[in-house]
């Protein structure tokens, strides 16, 4: 992974078009792929892809 396939809280955010707290939320209870890295959750733009398309095939 390198430093631009990270995205942090904020970025994923405005990524995904989900509130910071809602994405936070998620990602506490391992319902999205992160990581969270001295006390501060951090995203793989890759694994959001790939959970977004899978979320995209539930519905």
């Amino acid at each position: 992974m390198t430093p631009k396939d990270v995205l942090s809280l904020k970025e994923a955010s405005t990524y995904l078009a989900i509130e910071e707290a809602a994405l936070r939320a998620l990602a506490s209870e391992r319902r999205i792929p992160a990581l969270q890295v001295n006390g501060a959750w951090v995203f793989s733009k890759k694994s959001i892809d790939k959970w977004r398309s899978q979320q995209a095939r539930r519905t």
